[in-house]
């Protein structure tokens, strides 16, 4: 039989795994021979048993096989080194590629990024609108970002941006309601004097200062998060996380216009068509990451050609018993980024769409009281054109939610000029206790003015943004034409360096078995096909061990008909040897079989089906090395 050479695994030279080496066929001086030969019987913990038999006048008959050919099978027990990396940028890049997309590296809380953003949006304008005023006096080309809104006259006057900074900064004080069923109310309290004017009264109603946002920017913030970031594919939950992976850090986040862009129906909060871009890996980035190595060289044969070696994973410590690699990402000592930026911002645009019709209120019916959006399926049916009933990631949607989310426990009921002029009911009351919270009345002598008819208190607020948006001072928009950008520059992310280098622990430790096989997942690359290897157990014990479906390269077919290691060459079950579990061994897949001190003689198959004859000899309990004689069976 022509025996190849014999090459060191690539894998060794990898990890420089010690005693890893391509030493051939040939007798061992530290194995011994015993008299016997002989043959063996089984046991129940899977120990073969020699006994003797007459050497060559065995039952089989030497000339039943073919010449026998000598191997030594030595136990790699040299501990392979760590696996240590410190890494650029680049070379970061490099090692993980297309991976890094997988690579959860922190979850950022969207609530400072929105907050962030929603502010540096209402100050787009300027700030004269937080004043006790009428007049929010606007002026967009006083910021960088008011100079970037441009309308149908190409100004920030006709823009939809501009109308949207109106909505957002609209007071109790500044309010302009021309065109809502509440503008009559607005003419009539201010004309004369009720109540303090239409300012005090939406002050009192609405239970905030006269200078404070209908909608404020925390509220506003979760409906965002509810309508426009949990409905997105990439982000889900309660839109409260934005899932940050390695591949969008490396890529100083221009990937998330892409990933937080349109998707399916969702028309994306972010504009694929402008770079978002950070700094978050400043030049000095680095990832230093240290790992123990499961991975151990293992002696064995190929029936068919000789000597072999094989890799294979050797993970004595869980969860999954099957890591290349041994991670441990909260040890500073064994894993650290340096080099993020401390206080990271973004550049983007961030973009809302507006339902194409104007969205009416459900009024004046007590059936109203149940259009709600826990009763979702009932809305869409019975009210189909509410804001509810709409696609969330829509302007009137989340107005209509940002305003819920502010006045849904609003209970309020005061007399204007006494109860017979004028009375604002919102929620229960004595004289309809069974008004949900956030139920307005507006009980007016004669009805004068035209109050705005019973409704809840946050559809008339999104009837109010509906107009407001359509009708700037300086020239009006068409329904549908109200979609809104806005190009946000050096927005604070809200997260700090330094808590980046942190938060990244726990999530890579949770992809810590991924890691492993990207680093090491291919290491059966350079195995050789062998049919059984020696190795330890858990126990340290050395057992042959016979290959299964795990050690052959992923997809390969498993074609042993007669897997494991038996007494008889007809390797008929009642003569295996072998068997699956051994107690300490340690494994419960392979067939495996514990050689004691002497001589041991078995009979295996190889994947073609070939039967042949392995003869060992081992020198002293638990021997570290072992010589093993092959011959085939004759045809």
């Amino acid at each position: 039989m022509m025996r190849r050479p014999v090459y060191p695994s690539t894998l060794c030279l990898l990890l420089a795994a010690a005693g890893c080496n391509g030493d051939d066929v040939g007798a061992s001086e530290s194995a011994t021979e015993t008299a016997s030969g002989g043959t063996e019987t089984a046991t129940d913990s899977g120990t073969a048993t020699a006994t003797e038999t007459g050497g060559s006048e065995s039952e089989t008959g030497d000339d039943a096989f073919g010449e026998e050919e000598e191997f030594n099978l030595r136990l790699n027990d040299t501990p392979v080194p760590p696996l240590s990396l410190e890494m650029n940028r680049e070379q970061v890049t490099e090692l993980f590629g297309d991976t890094s997309k997988e690579i959860l590296l922190v979850e950022v809380d969207s609530t400072p990024l929105l907050t962030n953003s929603l502010n540096e949006i209402k100050a787009a304008c300027g700030d004269a609108w937080k004043l006790d005023d009428d007049d929010p006096k606007h002026d967009c080309g006083q910021t960088a970002l008011g100079q970037t809104f441009k309308g149908a006259d190409n100004t920030w006057k006709t823009s939809a941006e501009y109308s949207l900074v109106r909505i957002l900064t609209m007071t109790p004080a500044n309010s302009k309601v021309d065109g809502t069923s509440i503008a009559g109310l607005q003419g009539m309290a201010d004309f004369l004097g009720i109540g303090g004017g239409f300012a005090e009264i939406l002050s009192e109603s609405l239970g905030i200062p006269r200078t404070e946002e209908f909608i404020d920017t925390k509220n506003m913030v979760k409906a965002l998060q509810t309508d426009l970031l949990a409905t997105h594919p990439a982000i889900g939950g309660d839109g409260t996380i934005l899932p940050v992976t390695l591949f969008d850090a490396l890529s100083d986040l221009a990937s998330l216009a892409d990933k937080f862009g349109p998707a399916g129906d969702h028309p994306g909060l972010l504009d694929p068509d402008f770079e978002t871009k950070s700094v978050v890996l400043g030049p000095d980035f680095a990832m230093t990451v240290s790992a123990e190595s499961n991975m151990r060289l293992l002696d064995g044969v190929d029936l068919s050609v000789g000597k072999g070696y094989m890799s294979t994973v050797v993970d004595l410590i869980g969860p999954t018993y099957e890591d290349e690699l041994e991670f441990d990402f909260e040890d500073p000592a064994r894993f650290k980024i340096t080099g993020v930026v401390e206080n990271p911002t973004v550049d983007m645009r961030f973009s809302v769409n507006e339902h194409p019709t104007y969205i009416d209120s459900c009024v004046d019916d007590d059936a109203c009281k149940e259009n709600l959006p826990e009763n979702l399926d009932e809305v869409k049916v019975k009210w189909p054109k509410s804001a509810w009933a709409i696609d969330p990631w829509l302007l009137e949607h989340m107005i209509v939610r940002g305003a819920r989310y502010r006045y849904g426990e609003r209970v309020f009921e005061k007399c204007y000029l006494g109860c017979f002029t004028a009375q604002v009911q919102i929620g229960p009351n004595d004289d309809n206790p069974d008004n949900p919270p956030g139920w307005s009345v507006f009980d007016i002598l004669f009805n004068l003015g035209n109050p705005p008819k019973d409704q809840f208190i946050w559809e008339l607020i999104n009837e109010v943004a509906q107009i407001a948006l359509h009708t700037p001072p300086y020239g009006d928009i068409p329904e549908g034409m109200g979609n809104v950008a806005f190009t946000l520059s050096e927005i604070p992310i809200g997260v700090s360096g330094s808590s980046i280098s942190e938060a990244a622990r726990p999530y890579l430790q949770e992809q810590a078995s991924k890691l492993s096989d990207l680093i090491l997942g291919d290491y059966w690359k350079n195995n050789d096909a062998v049919d059984f290897y020696y190795r330890r157990g858990a126990d340290s014990t050395p057992y042959i061990f016979f290959v299964n479906q795990s050690d052959l390269p992923p997809g390969a077919a498993y074609n042993y008909a007669s897997p494991g290691f038996f007494s008889c060459p007809e390797l008929s079950p009642e003569c295996k040897l072998s068997t699956l579990e051994i107690d300490g061994a340690g494994d419960t897949t392979h067939e495996k079989l514990y050689l004691p001190e002497g001589s041991t003689e078995v009979y295996l198959a190889d994947d073609t089906g070939a039967v042949y004859r392995a003869r060992f000899n081992v020198g002293s309990p638990n021997a570290a090395e072992i010589l093993v004689r092959v011959s085939k069976k004759q045809d």
